[in-house]
């Protein structure tokens, strides 16, 4: 386990510095996007105690669920930070899981750490990739989670339905108790539900031309 100073210490702080200013300059939506990547920083650690320029952690990005590093150690995988709700991650948690939500629909709820690391195991069982564990933050204030680097390209949405639809998955498009601002990307397989199939979350490789399930969120569909 890494104490919250000791995780920063890791962080490339001019990076963050950076791509804040990056996104910021930008405007419109961007800023919604600069300033959740502030909270998310700045409720996980102090922001006084980011690593000076080349520290091992360099930011690329602040996506979905999670802050996305360059690992400098270890260029073969990419480094994700989740967190707790209060500290800009929202209502993904430190993972978004499937529940039902007052009026009996699936939708997204946010996940405690263990729950984030069933929703791993899940996917490398049923998809054949995700995430492990690197290492926890603090008191449970934070997560790291490695995953290989892919070299690829975005597919199109006809190559993710066939390689959903190849290894067993059955579309969710016509399900009533999907919110409808998920269905049209839901999946299952034996009552387990395949979540934001689209292709922000997969990857075509260029050394094998497979493709690669990079963020599902993998759960059993909810009673």
């Amino acid at each position: 386990m890494l104490s919250q100073l000791e995780f920063a210490q890791l962080v490339d702080g001019p990076a963050i510095d950076r791509e804040i200013e990056r996104l910021t300059k930008k405007r419109g939506g961007w800023l919604d996007v600069a300033q959740i990547l502030s909270r998310r920083i700045n409720g996980t650690v102090d922001w006084e105690t980011l690593g000076p320029a080349g520290s091992r952690f360099s930011v690329i990005g602040s996506r979905g669920e999670a802050v996305l590093f360059d690992d400098r150690h270890d260029s073969t995988q990419i480094i994700k930070l989740r967190g707790r709700e209060e500290n800009g991650f929202g209502t993904a948690g430190f993972g978004c899981i499937l529940v039902r939500n007052d009026r009996g629909m699936i939708e997204y709820g946010p996940g405690t750490i263990e729950q984030a690391l069933e929703r791993e195991r899940l996917s490398w069982e049923l998809l054949g990739f995700g995430c492990e564990l690197e290492d926890l933050i603090g008191d449970g204030v934070g997560m790291l989670l490695a995953q290989r680097f892919i070299v690829g390209t975005t597919p199109t949405d006809k190559e993710i339905t066939a390689w959903m639809t190849r290894h067993g998955w059955e579309p969710l498009r016509e399900r009533r108790d999907v919110s409808v601002t998920l269905r049209d990307f839901a999946w299952q397989r034996d009552g387990i539900g395949a979540f934001d199939a689209n292709d922000t979350n997969f990857l075509k490789s260029e050394a094998d031309g497979e493709l690669y399930p990079i963020d599902l969120i993998v759960w059993p569909l909810p009673d």
